[in-house]
């Protein structure tokens, strides 16, 4: 199969030194051990594992939970130096590296505030927020003001996963704590967060707003049909799900390298909205590659899926 012209991965994590001492020390050390201990290989490490399997551009993100997990002056002080950090990545490969900024989301106006920064000084291409904030969903109003802020520059706003709010985590996970991450909690998790956004009239509010989900869609193209008949009746939406979907929505394959998958995806959301990304270093770079040049795709199409929706939608 013809590999594409270019290879860009959107969903790539990293972590800034001292992390590990920020983070509480189980969260640490899971991640450490998940991520094979990558998470702080920024530069040469991460460029060798770019250029052995073709990938050119990564936007980076610094991993879950992020400011989300703090409180609000650490969650402001921890957005600060991780977008500062990046930024200085990002200035010293400008070739190859993107950045999505890290949000105090805990107070909504300098959550948006600090978009605008990084977006004007670093160029920045969006947000990356993890989940919830203490149990606080962007479908709140006090959150639309980051929407607002991000539709104005014209950047998205990705939606990541992270630890669920205890409250779910004991009412579903309690005795089977194995399946509240990757193998089922968050996707579900992600996909509600999405589909409270939808239902709240923000992307009525604010119709040229864009959200980035991970994960081939977190289960949400698989029920599309079905979420719209469930909504016929009392939600204050102005289009259909499908419509906002297409309108302002766009997924990822981070993690899901599966060709069924994706043509499901295809067949509900349409390849302009699919974006490529691994999962870095969560995810393995050649698997991921392996699955973009041998999907059951049209030339063109596969161009799309490995970086033109990319450059497109985040100007790169």
């Amino acid at each position: 199969m013809k590999s594409p012209k270019r290879i860009i991965a959107i969903e790539e994590a990293f972590w800034i030194p001292g992390t590990r001492e920020m983070y509480k020390p189980e969260a640490a050390q899971w991640l450490d051990r998940v991520s094979k201990g990558l998470l702080g290989d920024i530069a040469e490490g991460r460029l060798r594992r770019m250029d052995e399997t073709g990938i050119d551009v990564q936007v980076l993100s610094h991993v879950q939970p992020g400011p989300q997990g703090f409180d609000w002056e650490t969650a402001f002080r921890f957005a600060r130096e991780s977008n500062d950090w990046l930024g200085e990545i990002v200035k010293q490969y400008p070739e190859r590296f993107f950045g999505f900024a890290a949000l105090p989301t805990q107070d909504p106006v300098a959550a948006a505030d600090e978009l605008e920064r990084t977006v004007k000084n670093f160029g920045f291409r969006g947000a990356l927020i993890n989940g919830h904030t203490q149990g606080h969903y962007l479908d709140e109003k006090p959150f639309w003001v980051i929407f607002e802020r991000a539709q104005a520059l014209d950047v998205p706003i990705y939606i990541h996963p992270a630890g669920l709010p205890q409250p779910v985590m004991d009412a579903y996970f309690k005795d089977y704590p194995q399946l509240s991450n990757a193998a089922w909690g968050w996707a579900i998790d992600t996909g509600s967060h999405l589909l409270r956004i939808i239902c709240s009239g923000l992307f009525d509010a604010y119709p040229k707003a864009k959200v980035i989900v991970g994960h081939m869609g977190e289960l949400i193209p698989f029920h599309v049909k079905r979420i719209q008949r469930g909504l016929r009746q009392g939600a204050p939406m102005k289009r259909t799900v499908p419509e906002y979907l297409h309108d302002n929505v766009f997924i990822t394959t981070s993690g899901v390298f599966e060709h069924a998958s994706l043509a499901c995806a295809l067949s509900t959301i349409g390849i302009d909205n699919v974006i490529f990304s691994v999962d870095d270093p969560f995810a393995d770079n050649a698997e991921a590659v392996s699955f973009l040049r041998t999907a059951p795709l049209s030339e063109n199409d596969r161009e799309k899926l490995a970086h033109a929706n990319a450059e497109r939608i985040l100007k790169i």
